[in-house]
């Protein structure tokens, strides 16, 4: 057995985004700089003296003044409204759901939008004229009464987009796309097997390079690591936690004393302190089984879970028509990556609906809507040939009828 890296895993912001967020305020920095630069620049050019008189530069720099406060207040105000919202969802979701209300595009874009506005008013009121009496720039005045209204609008806009928040099935139907494009994202199979050899005898074991959630395998990096015939059998996949003693894959050489670049098998594994929903497929599916959980288990909302149902059912049968590709994978020198593990739609199928169906069982109504998808999911594998998937949604349904009749007692 060889030893890999113990070294921690990167971090990653995985919920919040600090780097889209860091981008969207600095390019709204820039923007705001470059609005009032330009305005104060036609000003100087084309309408100086200006045509209409809008007041000294004295009464500009007051009103500039209060339109910087105001744009704080609005931006403060648009946070604000976001920690309402997640103090509300908070008695309705699991914690790791509310991060989705964290996670908020229109937030990112309001603070961009009054961060760029902050900066170009406080271009203007630093490059106006020095002389108290002079008449203000008729341009510059213009644009920061126009940034003002803008924020005024922001305030309107925060409160709208903070309902529309509210919305549980707009929760559910976000979810569900983002569990749709997770599955875009999947890379598509290189090497179609029916039969995977088995691992040789004297395969070694290739463990983690850290404690952490994996998030992706990188096979050229695993397959470019071996020597001409090697061969690795992978033992993890994404969405495993491991730790420095988890095997994560097998490897052996076709020929003795071959060079294998242990250090690199293990790495090819990316690791993260948290689940990222836009990575690991089953976990996006999972945040989505959560909010029904937790509907029937704190609220008995059966609404909600029908809602869940139908959502889940569409994931599903994307995922049953589409296949869930493997990792396998081989070049022109022998070497070969075998993926024994990854997950499969009836992986996905089983996992969705053991965390459902103690609950939904417990209502007739939930349990009928669970059944009904089961067998439209059933009917789309048997058209698809998915034998396995045919074969889970069979016993699932089994199940589910046990459960509602032992509720009956």
């Amino acid at each position: 057995m060889r030893q890999t890296n113990l070294g921690r895993p990167q971090s990653r912001w995985t919920s919040l985004r600090l780097s889209e967020i860091t981008a969207a305020i600095g390019v709204a920095i820039v923007a705001g700089l470059g609005v009032g630069l330009a305005a104060l620049a036609v000003d100087a050019a084309w309408l100086s003296p200006p045509p209409i008189e809008l007041g000294t530069v004295a009464d500009a720099r007051i009103v500039m003044g209060s339109v910087i406060s105001g744009l704080i207040t609005v931006a403060v105000f648009g946070l604000w409204m976001r920690t309402v919202v997640v103090g509300i969802m908070a008695a309705h979701f699991s914690p790791r759901t509310l991060f989705i209300f964290l996670d908020d595009p229109f937030q990112r874009n309001l603070l961009a939008f009054m961060s760029a506005g902050i900066v170009a008013v406080l271009v203007i009121l630093l490059r106006m004229p020095t002389d108290e009496q002079a008449t203000a720039p008729l341009l510059s005045i213009v644009l920061v009464v126009l940034i003002a209204l803008a924020g005024i609008a922001g305030v309107l806009l925060a409160i709208q987009d903070a309902t529309r928040s509210l919305s549980i099935p707009e929760l559910v139907r976000r979810l569900a796309e983002d569990a749709l494009k997770v599955l875009d994202r999947l890379p598509k199979e290189r090497l179609e097997l029916i039969e995977v050899p088995p691992p040789a005898s004297n395969a070694q074991t290739v463990l983690a390079p850290g404690t952490g959630w994996i998030t992706r395998i990188d096979i050229d990096r695993m397959r470019n690591a071996l020597p001409v015939g090697g061969v690795v059998h992978l033992r993890s996949r994404v969405g495993e936690f491991v730790t420095p003693r988890s095997p994560v894959a097998l490897v052996s050489s076709i020929k003795v004393n071959a060079e294998v670049d242990f250090d690199a098998l293990s790495e090819a594994c990316n690791l993260a302190r948290t689940r990222s929903p836009d990575l690991d497929l089953m976990f996006a599916v999972s945040q989505l089984v959560d909010v029904g959980v937790f509907a029937l288990q704190a609220r008995s909302d059966t609404s909600t879970a029908h809602g869940v149902l139908v959502h889940l059912e569409a994931v599903l049968e994307e995922i049953v028509a589409r296949g869930l590709p493997r990792l396998h994978d081989k070049d022109k020198d022998g070497r070969c990556v075998y993926d024994e593990v990854g997950w499969t739609a009836a992986d996905i199928l089983k996992l969705c609906v053991e965390r459902i169906r103690g609950q939904a069982s417990q209502d007739p109504e939930s349990a009928r809507h669970l059944m009904h998808m089961l067998h439209r999911v059933r009917e789309l594998a048997e058209g698809c040939e998915a034998t396995t998937v045919v074969s889970e949604a069979e016993y699932q349904t089994g199940m589910v009828r046990a459960l509602v009749d032992a509720s009956r007692v």
